[in-house]
């Protein structure tokens, strides 16, 4: 037989014909869970007699079979057709049958980071402990090892330890000797590997990739001085555990990322191995979706086996090897950074990151610079002669379409061979430095941001000839570099698989780890350079506490493990944008090892808890009828509850491992909307118990022996100190004392202390405490602008008269006049002042304007002929935008508004007596639609002078538009929309100071749609289905597509179907719901009836639902949670998977938590203006119902968010007639929100989800009532932008003494892109308050950075309405990093609050170099997010509400 996809001759004696079969043979892994006999041979013969049983022959069963696993648990490997592995599949004693899978390989100073410093120093007494891990053997699953490595030599070692029964396995330039006292034994497995790859390397556990020993030697090599790459990073090279033995399996075989394969059949084999060798700690820098059953059962005889968490972040749900028994690490920065000067033509020095060390340019000489606003493709630069220059890609908008350094690769490839000598990238992260490798000897490669970026673009643009010189790379270590941060391509959690369990556990340094490869030292990024130095601390545990189980080294690792940084500053975590960090970034937070050693409390968990979960989760399901599948109830050291519905109580045990005597106390932060307790909320210990869980019981005593109470609760206090041992333990035990009605108590008792207590004379019971139940358009709304004259009318509405007469002039792509938002009856006499028109045109008469629309202009100038063919030739809206916008700002109200039904109720404006005046911008249909600049300048012009109050402009422009400050100027407050270019940072839209520009964030209202599985399962997800395309009480086929493009289903009859689009991996390197169009098209196209899509954010791009949906089929968003359970039951359904699918309802109010700013609004900074804070503000973006044409339709964007700010502004003007634009913004800007409803702050969508900071939302989001009584304003002169203008944007005259610090401005936010040494920045307020009045600041310094304030008290009375302040900002430290921000608050003896946002940037030492971004702003207000339940040892607990 010729197995693995041959054929098999058979001949027919006798007869003429051959008859050739062609049978497939794969790879199949048989588990079959607890082996049943000790002895190796009679667990191997029973595999033979299975395979027997099916092939018919015990030489077939014999040739067929590839691993036999007998060691520490029962299986096989075998070459199978599907038809046998099936059969097998139905056997007694066999768990599954698996097809083999591949793995992928996840690709000094971190130890001294970590406090583990090898010398015989105060630092590390974990170290010195473990004996420098001696005698630990830590078997390490990878691409195998380079043995001559200086990192592995045995100098000085004892023999091999005793209980060691591995064996050297030799091979091709591997012998006998290659193994020695630190290598102490080696595998090779190649079984399951195709042999393309296998040919590329060596037939033996030498390693040809360099991962095996660039992982090793991080674990436990020995010290090498003077290692550096280059002279990079230069040091003492050595591992965290450099006493320990190495026991090499040699799992992955290949040279590199595209070609490198891990098998799961010699993974399985390999542990099967080591667990008979007699290792302690396994590691595995190694990716994985599915579990690999052999970890179970290493981890059942006492093996902490430790996995990488995977690289494809920092998208949401992409972490892999997510079971609970295994230790699942996420890759955090260490404090080594590597500045690269890059100095310009003009003197000008930029600073980026760069390895750059072998002179591949002259560091002297200056070469010509090009500029490509492309990502350097082949065909951009095909057409361009790049021999001897320095080429610099950048391309914003490109790349917030993209994931961080995608393309780099691709660009160094083309810059290289266009004969190009240095190579400058833009991208967000510029520490992110994997990918340098491939630059090294070639061409000189230099990553910075986009903010470094510009500046070269900005000295390129104005130079006659631009020239650029690049430095060699230096190393800067400690504090001025802000570490650690979470990587932005660790993996982030939860697991779609499992989202009761939190994962990643931990963070570890994982981004430039220098150790050896080869002979030499490399610099690799990456998890699986994480893992390895979780590992290492595991066996230094594991050498200090050898009784320790393994579930209780993870626990000490992870509740041990930090939040903040050095600075106490929360740890972040890169992505774009960057955000704090959360569970799902860093699980318990970043390893500390030495607090590890002691962590006082430990969580254990029995092993057979671990069985029954894989038994009943993945494996045979047998024995599961008391299974509750409830994975919160696992004792380990988090809490994460996927589906909170009502309430749920869970227990955890802790294990004492302090002093035998103590005392602990719990803390709690509650999550929002969530109601927490814990009891108790005390636990002692003493020598006699070292596992202690607490309940509260109730002792009942009958009647009560005393009238005084007093001594009624005396009496118990008695009675539990004969227990305790001690009246101090027993009065902080006691909850309740009963001793009014009759005598009892409430206390916190172990078990055995509730029975002695039973036992004692006069009481009558003692029970468990139990619970019991009880028997029993809106966006304007939810910005408390409450139309009606109620209770909770808005102060702001009455006090603006509804906006009445106030004119806002609505630039956008026109009106549809015959709406019923745009009636005008009531309304009075066009306002005198309107000087303006009603231009007509096609299907727009002089009808069409009124009292509401009293003006209507539109421009064709600069809008090409074939997009004007698609349109009006009027004012009239033909695409729906500018009316939607309209309506939102001054529709007047409309009973029984809806879409379909949903969202039913009162549509109207925010302004509702306002008027509108339109100018027609903006022209065609959908994306396909333009705005011409030269129209827009016309619009703004006639607007000055036709006599609007204020202009809404929902529309994006990465340039100034000079006519907005002019308007400004006559006194006209200008609001724009920020752009729909999120999450990505420096994304934002029209940053000019004197405008408003707007963020979108949700409001309280939500679509959720009932999917329901054939087995009765209830999914949740959003949609606007509405119109029945199918019948909601029937059932429809499943059909589960890993993508829905049209290659991928062109084979499936989907007719009739409903399709789940479930790609996980793929959108993780994509945006939030990128690609869900096409996927409609294809599906609808292939005649399906319905459509659930899998993403990060189920409730963004509602939108997309009405234009490639509606009427067509039912489409559903789902987040991956969600999608898994589908997925899960599809695979396990018996019979054929059914799917129904309900229409949608409305849900609105506190069940909905918001605001939260959208994935799609853009972020900060903005790198034509790096010294102005933008977006200023952020209002109701997402799904806001509004009129189209003769109806309502949801719309989501910043265009949607922009109306919301023009409103109020409107409202702000009537209220305040004599305030400047200036005066609005400040109050808008000042007085907002950085809270949700529930007091927590509020969270930007992105993938991940972050709390939001300015760069997100501005001064935060918006609060029209707060807005109307600000107490202080900041007020600027117009001359003072209009200087701005001339010296940055204009002809530039009259700039002498312009010192280009747009930090002097005054405006309510201050931000500092380059601070050197110490500023001096001033501010004036005015005050619109009461007249006599008091405030006195409230300052939070940002890390780093000493800030006075002078004075700290400004005072007024009548005859003072203005007052100066001071605000001086020092550096402490001198850091290189990214942004951090800080607040300033004026507070009054009443209600006044007016907060100061702003954000600095540092630089290190004599370098131009960014590091600190700061904006006064909210961490005063951020309590810690990464552990809602926090206490000395730290208990992550997450909740999902359903």
């Amino acid at each position: 037989m010729r197995r693995g996809g041959g054929s098999i001759g058979r001949e027919n004696r006798g007869a003429v014909a051959v008859l050739i079969i062609s049978i497939k043979f794969k790879l199949y892994i048989v588990y079959m869970g607890e082996k049943q006999h000790h002895d190796p041979s009679v667990v191997t013969a029973s595999h033979h007699d299975v395979l027997t049983s099916i092939l018919g022959s015990k030489d077939e069963a014999q040739k067929s079979i590839v691993y036999s696993y007998k060691h520490g648990f029962s299986g096989f490997a075998a070459m199978l057709t599907e038809l046998q592995a099936t059969t097998i599949a139905g056997l007694p004693g066999v768990v599954s049958v698996k097809l083999n899978t591949h793995h992928e390989i996840h690709t000094t100073r971190s130890w001294d980071f970590l406090g583990l410093d090898h010398y015989q120093s105060s630092r590390s007494d974990l170290l010195k402990r473990a004996k420098y891990g001696e005698d630990i053997i830590v078997g390490v699953l990878d691409t195998g090892i380079w043995p001559e490595s200086r990192s592995f030599e045995d100098r000085e070692y004892g023999p091999v330890p005793a209980r060691w029964k591995g064996t050297c396995q030799t091979g091709e330039a591997f012998n006998a000797t290659s193994c020695n006292r630190k290598i102490i034994g080696a595998r090779w497995y190649t079984v399951g590997v195709r042999p393309d790859i296998v040919k590329l390397d060596y037939m033996s556990p030498r390693d040809l990739n360099g991962h095996g020993t660039h992982v090793a030697s991080t674990i436990a090599g020995g010290e090498v001085r003077n290692a550096s790459f280059g002279g990079l990073g230069a040091g003492v090279a050595r591992g965290g555990a450099p006493r320990a033995r190495l026991a090499v399996y040699k799992v992955c075989w290949g040279s590199g990322q595209n070609s490198t394969s891990c098998s799961d059949a010699a993974l399985l084999a390999a542990i099967d191995d080591a667990i008979n060798d007699g290792v302690d700690v396994l590691s595995l820098s190694i990716g994985g979706g599915d579990e690999i059953p052999g970890t179970l059962h290493a981890v059942a005889k006492g093996i902490t086996v430790v996995f990488s968490g995977g690289n494809r972040g920092p998208a949401a749900h992409t972490v892999g090897n997510a079971v609970p028994w295994v230790l699942t690490v996420a890759a955090s920065t260490i404090d080594r950074a590597f500045p690269t000067m890059i100095s310009l033509g003009n003197k000008e020095k930029i600073v980026g990151q760069s390895l750059y060390h072998n002179a591949t340019l002259n560091s002297s000489e200056y070469y010509p610079l090009f500029v490509s606003l492309s990502r350097c493709d082949e065909k951009s630069l095909a057409s361009t002669n790049l021999t001897g220059m320095v080429v610099l890609c950048y391309a914003p908008w490109e790349a917030s379409s993209k994931l961080p350094t995608k393309g780099f690769a691709d660009a160094v490839t083309v810059v290289a061979n266009a004969g190009a000598r240095g190579f400058i990238f833009a991208q967000h992260n510029s520490n992110i430095l994997e990918n340098l490798n491939s630059c090294d000897g070639i061409i000189a490669c230099v990553l910075v941001d986009f903010e470094m970026a510009y500046r070269i673009v900005s000295y390129a643009t104005r130079a006659k000839k631009s020239t650029v010189r690049i430095s060699p790379a230096v190393t800067v270590v400690g504090n001025g570099v802000l570490s650690p941060r979470v990587a932005a391509f660790s993996s982030r959690g939860p697991s779609p698989a499992y989202p009761g369990i939190l994962k990643p556990d931990i963070a570890a340094p994982g981004v430039g780890i220098l150790a050896a490869v080869g002979n030499s030292y490399q610099f690799m990024s990456g998890t699986s350079m994480a893992c390895p130095h979780v590992s290492a601390i595991v066996a230094l545990l594991k050498s200090v506490h050898p009784d320790w189980s393994p579930a209780m080294i993870k626990s000490a690792i992870v509740t041990s493990a930090s939040v903040t940084d050095r600075f106490g500053m929360p740890i972040q975590a890169e992505g774009s944008p960057r955000k704090l960090a959360d569970p799902f970034d860093f699980g318990g937070g970043h390893v500390n090892p030495d607090k590890a050693a002691d962590p006082g409390l430990v969580y254990d968990v029995d092993v057979r808890d671990y069985t029954k979960f894989f038994n009943c989760t993945l494996g045979a399901q047998d024995d599961c009828k008391d299974y509750t599948g409830e994975l919160y109830q696992l004792n380990l050291p988090s809490i994460a509850v996927s589906d909170l519905k009502g309430s749920i109580t869970v227990s955890r045990t802790v294990t004492n491992v302090g002093p035998p005597d103590a005392t602990y106390r719990a803390i709690v932060q509650v999550p929002a909307g969530v109601d927490m307790s814990v009891e108790p909320s005390v636990i002692m210990f003493n020598s006699g118990s070292k596992v202690a869980k607490f309940q509260l019981y109730i002792v009942y005593m009958g009647e009560k022996q005393h009238d005084d109470p007093l001594l009624v609760t005396a009496s118990h206090h008695d009675v539990l100190t004969s227990v305790l041992g001690s009246k101090d333990e027993a009065q902080k035990c006691i909850v309740y004392s009963y001793k009014h009605g009759f005598s009892g108590f409430a206390a916190m008792l172990t078990e055995s202390q509730a029975t002695t207590i039973a036992g004692l004379p006069r009481v009558v019971s003692v029970m468990p405490n139990t619970h019991h139940k009880t028997h029993t358009t809106r966006s304007w709304d939810f910005l408390g602008l409450d139309h009606y004259q109620s209770s909770r009318s808005s102060n702001l509405l009455k006090k603006a008269k509804y906006g009445e007469d106030i004119i806002v002039g609505v630039v956008d792509s026109g009106i549809w006049p015959e709406s019923r938002s745009f009636e005008d009856r009531g309304y009075g006499p066009v306002p005198a002042r309107w000087k303006g028109t009603c231009q007509t045109g096609a299907a727009f008469n002089a009808t069409s304007c009124n009292r509401k629309i009293i003006g209507a202009r539109w421009y064709t100038g600069g809008v090409l002929p074939d997009i004007l063919k698609q349109d009006y030739m009027s004012a009239r809206d033909v695409d729906g935008h500018g009316t939607h916008v309209a309506s939102t700002i001054a529709g007047s109200e409309v009973r029984n508004a809806s879409f379909g039904g949903l969202g039913g109720g009162v549509a109207r404006g925010g302004a509702p007596r306002a008027r509108l005046a339109v100018y027609k911008v903006c022209w065609g249909t959908g994306q396909n639609g333009t705005c011409s600049a030269a129209a827009i300048l016309a619009a703004i012009d006639d607007a000055i002078n036709d006599g609007v109050d204020v202009l809404s402009l929902s529309l994006g422009s990465s340039n100034e538009i000079p006519g907005t400050l002019h308007a400004v100027a006559k006194g006209i407050t200008v609001v724009f929309a920020g752009s729909n270019n999120g999450p990505a940072a420096n994304t934002v839209l029209n940053a000019v100071p004197w405008v408003l520009t707007v963020a979108a964030s949700t409001i309280d209202r939500a679509f959720p749609t009932m999917i329901s599985l054939g087995n009765k399962e209830k999914i949740v997800g959003q949609s606007l289905y509405h119109n029945a395309t199918l019948n909601s009480s029937e059932y429809y086929p499943l059909f589960v597509s890993l993508k829905c493009d049209k290659k991928s289903l062109a084979s499936t009859n989907l007719t009739g179907m409903v399709v789940l689009c479930y790609a996980p991996w793929e959108a993780s390197s994509k945006l939030p719901a990128q690609g869900f169009v096409n996927a409609v098209t294809v599906v609808a196209k292939a005649g399906a009836r319905g459509l659930i899509f899998a993403q990060h954010n189920s409730n963004d791009d509602i939108d997309n639902l009405i234009v490639d949906c509606d009427g067509i089929m039912a489409c559903v968003l789902v987040d991956f949670e969600m999608a898994y359970r589908i997925v899960s039951y599809a695979a396990r359904a018996m019979t054929k998977s059914v799917v129904r699918i309900s229409p949608a309802v409305t849900v609105v109010g506190n069940g909905v938590l918001s605001p939260r700013v959208a994935a799609f609004s853009p972020r900060g900074p903005s790198p034509a203006y790096p010294g102005i804070i933008k977006p200023d503000i952020a209002a109701p973006g997402v799904g806001i119902l509004a009129a189209v044409r003769n109806s309502y339709e949801f719309k989501s964007g910043t265009s949607m968010a922009c109306p919301h700010v023009s409103a109020i502004a409107a409202l702000l003007k009537s209220a305040h007639p004599d305030w400047s634009p200036a005066m609005i913004k400040s109050a808008i800007v000042t007085s907002a929100s950085v809270t949700d409803r529930f007091g927590m702050p509020i969270q930007a969508e992105g993938s991940p989800r972050k709390l939001a900071d300015p760069f997100d939302f501005g001064g935060g989001h918006v609060n029209p009532d707060k807005a109307t009584d600000p107490g202080l304003v900041y007020d600027v002169d117009a001359r003072d932008f209009t200087k701005f203008f001339n010296c940055t944007l204009g002809a530039q005259d009259d700039c002498k003494d312009y010192n280009g610090k747009l930090y002097q401005l005054n405006l309510p936010s201050i931000a500092v892109s380059d601070l050197k040494g110490s500023i001096t920045v001033s501010r004036t307020v005015t005050n619109v308050g009461p007249p006599d009045a008091t405030y006195r600041v409230v300052v939070q310094a940002p890390a780093g950075v000493d800030m006075f304030v002078e004075p700290s008290v400004i005072r007024f009375n009548g005859g003072t309405k203005t007052a100066k302040y001071q605000v001086t900002f020092r550096a402490k430290q001198w850091v290189q990093g990214g942004y951090t921000f800080g607040s300033l608050t004026w507070l009054d003896d009443n209600t006044h609050s007016s907060l100061c946002s702003f954000y600095l940037t540092p630089m290190l030492l004599s370098l131009v170099m960014k590091s600190l971004s700061l904006r006064l702003l909210w961490l005063t207000r951020f309590p810690s997010e990464v552990h809602p339940c926090m206490a000395q040892y730290e208990c992550p607990v997450l909740y999902h509400q359903a």
